[in-house]
């Protein structure tokens, strides 16, 4: 490689290293790259949205339309789903899912370090790795970065990898077959750089060049007389408000690059899961006696989920029934202050054993004058009553006769809810963008103490999944790919089952479910879960005999003969302070494949979920040009409706952004999962909003 192909990278690459040791300096209007991903105009950088940022990016560059969805799953973590499109050979669809992580964060002497891969499940066209850096003084950005595959092929060095199998100098850039491991950070390494300059005089202007890594060679390749645009870009972007920022750059006189881009973040989503409910005032001054007797106070009991209250000089018992859809410790704080109203004088302690389902979490013993205090005269705060809360094991107590009418009215106990369900996949190199969507109300019944049923109806609205039938053949075994014919139903069944829960020991859960689970699969599950409360892992393991439905039977109710044993361990890690929650499993799925899974998922303050996973098995799903791949992804995001009028508690606006009609790496879509059930009864749930224990009227 010439010198003076390395002079305007090398320069800006001792500037990142003199600013090292400059300051930090505050915000910089960071805005989407070419891709999606933040970065400049054709190179990304090393920053990262506000986690809970979504974000959806078209741009045009060169013969290539790029249209993506991603979102900032955690701090470190972005995940999105690109779908290219080829201006040259309309029919030519280059489809991938683009990630980032951050590995260090910016301070005073260290740049904000960060490694990407562009298609990483994908195709070859366009796929790329890369290790970027970037480092801010005052309004200015600089970046520096090496990448590899697509973005190694200008300004090249030989690969600084140091493991054995990244060796290789050669690297297939183009093909029909998909990128996969093997591909990743091989072959020549190329340097890129960029700076970014915000304008001060102008809120959300910044000017953008860089030089970029990419010379273009699947296309010289591909297409005689392609004319490639040169290594450099000069351009401006703008942002007027948080969720909007669009650009505008040129590459040499004849090369053009548009880009618009909306990222709003989920943590502004206001709907919540469920109406507030209506403030517990406690009284001032303690009764005489416990007037549990009156009809007025066994009802509010019911309402707020308290089922077998009982008294004593010391203390008042009452199993909580907790809802998913209100924070833990607001429904703790309501039934102690309803508890405290009707316990009489004596008791000095209020005494709850959470539960969830029939499932057991553990016993939470709260000093009343503690909360008296905090709520009559304001001199204490949640964080002093949880100071003073005793944690105990879980103790069976026996039901006090007098609250056996409230027990009929727990067995008659109904939840009804509507959710609104899309699909949507950029991830198909034959049918280009597939989607669909549908209403979902569902009916959940509670039969006594352990057992529900649920009766859901999937009200098919729109949908472009014909193209999977145009370009693709009939699976003598379908597993998934018969998507198109069950979305032709206009009404179907989506679920209809009884579950079973019950603890056998502390911290030790089991459930079953019978009858049909999900829209495709009706059969049998069992799921054992083990969940210590004072820790932030679990473990658990699941058995599934699935059948599948026939689509073309009356709401697809009877069974086309096909029946799978499918099962897996599944291990759980909550990541401290936060929401999020890893998940690793490995085991058999719907197609008799064996693989393992990995996935992140976050629940907001506000109760929107964002997660995504990735799977990987060891059978292979075909495409239209002859390619195969053994790698799975997908991400959802669930936004929370049912604070809105007119709008069921619990229901949920939910998207899935995920290859559709696969037929390996797909496992049941579990209708209760134990860990999901737990987790308003978990340690987690309980503390990360504790101080809605004693929020003002």
């Amino acid at each position: 490689m010439s010198r003076h192909k390395l002079f305007p990278a090398t320069i800006l690459g001792c500037v990142v290293s003199f600013l090292c040791w400059l300051s930090t300096p505050s915000h910089a209007n960071d805005s989407a790259s070419l891709t999606g991903t933040l970065g400049l105009n054709v190179v990304p950088n090393a920053r990262m949205d506000p986690v809970g940022t979504i974000r959806a990016t078209y741009s045009h560059f060169g013969p290539y339309d790029h249209g993506s969805v991603g979102a900032q799953i955690a701090d470190n973590l972005y995940l999105g789903f690109r779908q290219t499109a080829d201006d040259e050979q309309d029919t030519h669809l280059f489809p991938g899912m683009d990630l980032k992580f951050r590995l260090f964060n910016e301070k005073r002497f260290r740049p904000e370090i960060s490694f990407g891969m562009q298609s990483v499940l994908g195709h070859k066209r366009m796929a790329g790795e890369y290790l970027a850096l970037s480092k801010r003084y005052e309004n200015f950005d600089f970046t520096f970065g090496a990448g590899w595959g697509r973005m190694g092929t200008r300004q090249t060095i030989a690969n600084p990898m140091l493991f054995k199998n990244f060796s290789s100098s050669h690297r297939s850039l183009d093909g029909e077959s998909p990128n996969s491991p093997k591909d990743w950070f091989s072959g020549r390494a190329g340097l890129f750089a960029g700076l970014q300059y915000d304008v001060p005089a102008v809120r959300g202007l910044s000017l953008k060049t860089d030089w970029s890594s990419d010379d273009w060679s699947a296309e010289r390749h591909a297409y005689s007389e392609f004319d490639a645009p040169p290594p450099w870009s000069v351009g401006l972007a703008y942002r007027p408000y948080d969720w909007i920022d669009a650009g505008f750059a040129m590459s040499g006189l004849n090369h053009m690059m548009l880009r618009v881009s909306f990222s709003p973040n989920l943590k502004d989503w206001g709907p919540r899961a469920a109406e507030t409910p209506a403030f517990v005032e406690m009284i001032s001054g303690r009764p005489d006696e416990a007037p549990l007797q009156h009809r007025s106070n066994e009802e509010t009991s019911e309402q707020l989920g308290l089922r077998h209250v009982d008294f004593s000089n010391l203390r008042a018992d009452a199993d909580l029934e907790i809802s998913p859809t209100l924070p833990t410790a607001l429904q703790i704080g309501q039934g102690a202050r309803h508890l405290s109203n009707i316990s009489g004088k004596n008791p000095e302690q209020l005494s709850f054993s959470l539960m969830r389902y029939g499932l057991r979490g553990p016993n939470l013993t709260l000093n009343r004058r503690d909360l008296e205090q905090a709520s009559l005269t304001h001199q204490g705060s949640a964080e002093e009553i949880w100071h003073n809360t005793l944690i105990d094991d879980q103790i069976e107590r026996a039901m006090p006769p007098a609250l056996k009418r409230a027990k009929e009215k727990f067995k008659q106990s109904f939840g009804f809810k509507v959710d609104w369900v899309s699909d949507l996949s950029l991830a198909e190199d034959d049918a280009g963008i597939l989607y669909r969507t549908a209403l979902v109300p569902s009916l959940t019944k509670r039969i006594g103490k352990h057992f529900i049923t649920e009766h859901a109806v999937r009200f098919n609205l729109a949908d472009n999944l014909q193209q999977l039938s145009q370009y693709r053949g009939v699976s003598l075994y379908p597993v998934r790919s018969d998507i198109s014919v069950f979305t032709q139903n206009g009404i179907l069944v989506d679920r209809q089952y009884l579950a079973g829960f019950a603890t056998l020991a502390k911290d030790v859960h089991v459930s079953a479910s019978i009858g049909y689970l999900e829209e495709m699969y009706a059969g049998i599950t069992g799921e054992i879960l083990y969940r210590p409360f004072d820790k932030p892992w679990a473990i658990g393991l699941e058995l599934n005999q699935s059948m599948k439905r026939d689509p073309y039977a009356i709401w697809g109710l009877a069974s086309n003969g096909d029946h799978i044993l499918s099962g897996f361990v599944n291990g759980y890690y909550e990541v401290p302070n936060t929401g999020a929650t890893f998940k690793a499993s490995g085991g058999r799925y719907l197609a008799g494949d064996i693989g393992g899974s990995l996935a992140l998922d976050n629940e907001f303050d506000n109760g929107v979920k964002a997660g995504a996973f990735i799977v990987a098995t060891n059978r292979s799903d075909f495409d239209l040009y002859g390619g195969k791949t053994n790698l799975y992804a997908g991400m959802t995001i669930s936004m929370p409706l049912g604070s809105l009028p007119l709008v069921p508690n619990g229901s949920r606006m939910i998207a899935h952004t995920k290859p559709l009609g696969r037929d390996t790496a797909q496992r049941l879509d579990n209708p209760v999962s134990l860990y999901e059930v737990t987790e308003p009864i978990s340690y987690r749930s309980i503390t990360r909003h504790w101080s809605a224990l004693t929020p003002q009227p």
